[in-house]
């Protein structure tokens, strides 16, 4: 029994080391007219915080495994400073970090898990992101052309443990619901 269950062990980590290899490699560039852009209300507006993409150009090797209709990547993340979004005027900017607790937690993570459907008109992207410390899973319609990722998604901040601000002594109320929308342009 105990030879057995050795063997199955071996099998069973000959397969992951198989499986790991099997991914391929692509070194990719974030080119600066793509955008990423987080947009909200509040019951008298309507706000737009736009990511500086210069924070995060650079090349990108990706680590990928193709699936028939189906795209498994192996840690492709956006690691976006919070300090990085422009919402307009200080002031804005300002509420907009404390909202995300960027003290404590400086960054936006977006990992994308896979992207499935790939042969039909609407492919859907699994991503997680986190935020102020919690993790969150979203699917998310893409539209993929050959050097273009782009889609968007919403997202209540309520769900990452985050209390919409109130301004003006409580006239002013900022929606807990919010739309993060993305144009991401990529060159090899």
């Amino acid at each position: 029994m105990k030879r057995l269950l050795i063997c199955i062990v071996f099998v069973l980590f000959g397969w992951s080391i198989q499986a790991q290899n099997d991914y391929e490699k692509e070194t990719i560039w974030l080119l600066p007219d793509s955008e990423l852009i987080i947009s909200g209300s509040t019951n008298v507006n309507k706000f737009h915080c736009e990511f500086d993409i210069d924070l995060i150009i650079d090349s990108k090797q990706v680590k990928f495994l193709h699936e028939q209709d189906l795209i498994k990547f192996c840690d492709l993340q956006l690691n976006l400073l919070t300090k990085g979004f422009d919402c307009g005027n200080r002031k804005m900017n300002s509420d907009f970090q404390d909202l995300l607790k960027s003290d404590s937690h400086p960054k936006i993570v977006i990992d994308v898990v896979q992207v499935r459907n790939l042969a039909s008109e609407e492919p859907v992207a699994d991503i997680r992101v986190e935020l102020a410390g919690q993790t969150n899973h979203y699917k998310v319609p893409v539209q993929i052309h050959e050097h273009r990722f782009k889609g968007k998604f919403s997202m209540n901040i309520r769900d990452f443990g985050l209390v919409p601000p109130k301004k003006a002594l409580g006239l002013i109320i900022v929606d807990e619901h919010i739309e993060v929308a993305f144009d991401l342009k990529l060159a090899r």
